[in-house]
């Protein structure tokens, strides 16, 4: 009822106790609308709304008024007592307590205690709290606190719910302590009603919170074992990096704490995903890594380096993952840490994509079995746009994971900038305001205190499967790394740390107090812990324990196919196309299909019925709906994927007269009834770097899932660089964790000016670990294992079946890898690029001989030899068509990388009497050529009988841009590299 009447009521007034609100409330015009409101319900209840009627007896009722509790229509209502003026004093007063708990609950948090350094006051540090002054005299004067108020209303929640009457002074100081205190909370802001009152209850009810003893313990003994720890690693490995957690310490325990609630919420995994800082803590006490692991790695024991491993380059002990399981009773919870880069936030949207894979793999539509727990720095939460790229995948259909847990270490620096110098908002949690998620500030020096936020936090994701902000406020007792000097530059902030004891000091002097322990209990703790450390550090020295024994989880396992021959078969039974196809291509009679979708699909269906060349949405559709018989899931997302950006895949279908139709997903028909949920395509937000990441967290997680990620043009990538050189080109390296996502990136050089042209597909090869050398050194011995020690697969297809081959290649055999497609987007409505079905019945083809040769002269008479790859083939087949020309061979590399040696030798021996050049439609410094270059000329120089001359460059010359933006230009260039290509 008060956000009714704020929104009626405003700035001055006229006469009556209703007019004692003061300027900064009530207006004219808005006092007497509640004046002729109350005198409409005086004269007759009925001539008001039943809300106001009801509010305005139950405050009668309650203050004792005595009034006819039904008096007939056209008669007043009978009021004694003090009359009108008595009623209008008690609504008077009544308002503006109501006002003043109100400011409590929307701007309290301004003047809480929850900074250990009470730094906020400081302008050299960050932005000075208190923009609202809460001040009960711009209620009520001083002779007014004394007095008992009305201060119950009607369907709230809290204390305004559980109580009458209250003294003003005993109110103010119990919204000071449920408000200002050491815990501070932004929750207003949440839409809901439900979720504001629940909260409004776990704040008002704060006399309820009364940690056990045995709660107490549990704590000191969490913080006695990350002190230890911390104590330790600083005095054995004083010159190392470790990015400790010192000042915020008190997050263990509360991770701990989230840990028992979400077990007993039910949860049986939880993904975590963090930064460096506090990371080595957080595998230590919270997953339970071993110390004697820990310290191998700071010692760099861990084994003999031998370069000739492949995927053997690891990474510095605080970017590494975990996985660790926790036992309550007969119940099972798994924690998993994935593993980050430097790139701080980067594992946000990893994070998503894991948790809401884990929930798919088991059917999990509650989202209950699973959840995720973000650690941010105050720095980076507010700094990083991943972050929102994140947040904005809570509520949407294909992405949303039941609520995220965001805990932000919040050291008030970050690096060495303060917090006005990296933040506009007052504070760095301000983001979560864009999802109406709620916010706890903490003190970090109250270790009782982040327990029970951690605890309300889990509870109120399982209540409402949203996202919740943990503001964790404590400091960083060393600079950014242990060797970094802060007083450089926080002078001021670092003079207080040096004086703040650390917490688990502080923790226990205050159970000492309280008779809970004794100092000598203290100290024992300690010296076991210490002992316990010194123990596992010689014992790392001497390497007598088992390192499997702390190295992750491996994947579940991997489905072996079945179904059309060995494992690595990827071509499919015509008997079986045709029924599949079939199947895919029909659209029911009685669906409200666009006209032109429907003759889409009539068109498809019939090339498929009569053996006529299909196109490249048709074999994609094939290469689906083939995995997908087989008992494979297949996930695709990315901006407007549905449709597709350029209107050829078309696979979910929307209901052109029914506005409430089901949508109709024509793949749906391969699949047996009740198991839809393996097929996902789902458009995104205008994300690439948010959700690339997710859906590289969504791969991961299940191996038997094809996860495709589509941009919408393929140089789109490039927002997202940051997720492909440190996840999907390096994470199997670094980490030994496996992907087989695809990458689609639409790609050519089609005159669309520069950024709807390339889709850079030299950065991709760049990224590439093929090594020329590996060919060299093994002439003549077949490169077997050479697709699975790459760390990735680079292809332009040129045929429907090529990219049909490609995509069920990820899957029809006993390993995985990302797959980096470059897909035409000319090629999609091209007559001449087509595929006969049968040429899906066969496989793959890394490299395509001359597909014409029947009107070419003989192999060794052949004067040139083009190379190329991509849709500029099919511009020299009709070039060299057009000049009539028979002595020039065109061959296209369909798998760049890893580099086909092997296929391209085999072909190109018969050609011992011709020149070797390779064209692209990109500039120089732009396509395949750099890399491309020294891998043929390895091939040549170790083929006989051929030219071992340098392979020749054909293409545009180099250039900043990608691509002219002048229609034209494009065109004079692409046929100045066609005539050149076929000039001798």
């Amino acid at each position: 009822m008060l956000r009714f009447i704020a929104r009626n009521l405003n700035n001055v007034y006229k006469f009556s106790e209703l007019q004692k609100f003061g300027a900064s409330f009530l207006g004219s015009g808005n006092a007497e609308y509640l004046e002729n409101l109350f005198d409409q319900w005086y004269l007759d209840n009925k001539s008001v709304p039943a809300t106001w009627d009801s509010y305005f007896r139950q405050v009668l009722e309650s203050n004792n008024f005595d009034f006819a509790p039904e008096p007939q229509k056209g008669q007043a209502v009978s009021v004694r007592l003090d009359g009108q003026s008595g009623v209008r004093k008690l609504l008077s007063d009544h308002f503006r307590v109501l006002l003043l708990i109100n400011k409590y609950r929307h701007r309290g948090h301004e003047k809480s205690q929850v900074d250990p350094l009470d730094l906020e006051h400081i302008s050299q540090i960050g932005k000075v709290k208190g923009y609202t002054k809460l001040d009960y005299r711009e209620y009520f004067a001083e002779e007014d606190l004394d007095r008992e108020f009305y201060i119950h209303a009607i369907g709230s929640t809290g204390i305004t719910k559980d109580k009458q009457m209250m003294k003003l002074r005993d109110l103010i100081n119990y919204l000071e302590k449920a408000y200002c205190g050491k815990i501070s909370y932004e929750y207003m802001h949440i839409q809901s009603n439900e979720e504001r009152d629940w909260f409004r209850d776990q704040i008002e009810k704060y006399d309820e919170f009364m940690p056990s003893k045995e709660q107490k313990l549990k704590t000191f003994e969490r913080l006695g074992q990350e002190h230890a720890f911390s104590t330790f690693l600083q005095k054995k490995f004083n010159t190392s990096k470790r990015f400790g957690i010192e000042g915020c310490d008190s997050m263990i325990s509360g991770l701990q704490s989230l840990i028992d609630a979400a077990a007993n919420a039910g949860a049986e995994h939880v993904v975590f995903g963090m930064a460096h800082r506090g990371r080595l803590n957080t595998l230590y006490n919270v997953f339970q890594k071993s110390a004697e692991e820990i310290m191998v790695e700071f010692q760099d024991l861990k084994s003999t380096f031998n370069e000739d491993i492949w995927g053997n380059s690891g990474d510095v002990k605080y970017h590494l993952g975990s996985v660790h399981n926790v036992f309550f009773g007969d119940k099972k919870l798994r924690l998993e840490m994935l593993p980050n880069p430097s790139h701080l936030e980067t594992v946000d949207p990893c994070v998503y994509g894991k948790v809401r894979a884990i929930q798919d793999y088991f059917q999990d539509s509650k989202r209950e079995k699973a959840f995720g727990v973000l650690i941010h720095g105050d720095a980076a939460v507010s700094g990083q746009g991943i972050v929102y790229e994140s947040l904005q995948m809570a509520d949407l259909e294909g992405y949303k994971s039941g609520g995220i847990i965001h805990v932000v270490s919040n050291n008030q620096i970050g690096f060495t900038t303060v917090p006005k110098d990296s933040r506009s908002g007052l504070y760095c949690t301000d983001i979560a305001h864009a999802i109406s998620a709620p916010v706890i500030h903490v003190n970090a020096d109250e270790p009782e205190l982040v327990d029970k936020v951690f605890k309300i936090a889990t509870e109120y994701r399982y209540k409402f499967k949203r996202d919740i902000f943990i503001d964790l406020v404590g400091y960083r007792r060393y600079g950014h790394n242990e060797q970094d000097q802060p007083k450089f530059t926080q002078p001021i902030m670092y003079e207080k740390i040096d004086k703040a004891p650390p917490v688990f000091i502080k923790y226990s002097d205050k159970l000492i107090a309280q008779g809970i322990v004794t100092k000598e209990q203290v100290d024992n703790l300690m010296k076991t812990h210490e002992d316990n450390l010194e123990l596992a550090y010689q014992k790392s020295r001497k390497m007598d324990y088992n390192l499997k024994d702390w190295q992750p989880v491996p994947w579940e396992m991997i489905k072996v196919p079945v179904l059309w021959g060995r494992i690595k078969d990827t071509g499919v039974p015509l008997n079986v196309l045709k029924t599949l196809g079939e199947k895919i291509n029909k659209i029911p009679n009685e669906f409200n299909a666009h006209p032109q979708i429907r003759k889409f699909y009539e068109e498809r269906l019939s090339w498929i019925q009569k053996d006529q060349p299909i196109d490249f949405a048709t074999a994609e559709a094939l290469a689906f709906g083939t995995l997908l018989h087989e008992g494979f899931n297949v996930r695709l997302s990315g901006e407007d994927v549905q449709r597709a950006t350029f209107s050829h895949r078309h696979a979910v279908l929307h209901d052109q007269k029914d506005p409430n139709g089901q949508d109709y997903v024509p793949l749906h028909n391969v699949i047996p009834k009740g198991q839809e949920h393996r097929l996902s395509i789902y458009n995104s937000h205008l994300s690439e770097y948010g959700v690339l990441g997710f859906d590289y967290g969504y791969s991961i997680t299940n191996p038997n899932t094809l996860v495709l990620w589509e941009g919408q043009f393929g140089d789109f990538a490039n927002g997202a660089q940051i997720i492909i050189d440190n996840y999907i080109a390096s994470a199997e390296s670094k980490w030994d964790v496996d992907s087989g996502l695809v990458m689609l990136l639409p790609n050519g050089m089609d005159g669309q000016g520069p950024e709807h042209s390339s889709g850079r597909v030299e950065r991709f090869l760049q990224l590439s670990d093929d090594d020329p050398a590996v060919f060299e050194k093994n002439l003549g011995v077949r490169l077997t294992r050479q697709m699975r020690n790459s760390n990735m697969q680079i292809v332009q297809c040129t045929t429907p079946a090529n990219y049909f081959h490609a995509l069920r290649r990820q899957l029809r055999r006993d390993f995985r890898k990302p797959l980096i497609a470059m897909t035409s987007k000319r090629l999609l409505r091209l007559q001449a690029a087509k595929s006969n079905l049968n040429e899906l019945t066969t496989q793959f083809n890394q490299v395509y001989d001359e597909a014409l040769p029947e009107f070419l002269v003989q192999s060794n008479q052949i004067k040139r030899v083009i190379l190329c790859s991509g849709q500029i083939y099919y511009d020299l087949l009709k070039k060299r068509e057009d000049l009539k020309q028979n002595n020039i061979a065109i061959l296209r590399i369909e798998q760049l990388a890893p580099f086909p040696y092997e296929f391209l030798q085999k072909i190109i021996g018969k050609y011992n009497n011709a020149e070797f050049v390779w064209v692209q439609e990109e500039h120089m410094n732009y396509g395949p050529w750099a890399y491309v270059r020294p891998r043929i000329q390895s091939v040549l120089a170790k083929t006989t009988n051929i030219s071992n001359s340098p392979i020749q460059y054909i293409g545009r010359r180099p250039s900043g841009s990608p691509a002219t933006g002048f229609h034209q230009l494009h065109e004079k260039e692409i046929q100045t590299l066609l005539q050149k290509a076929f000039e001798i």
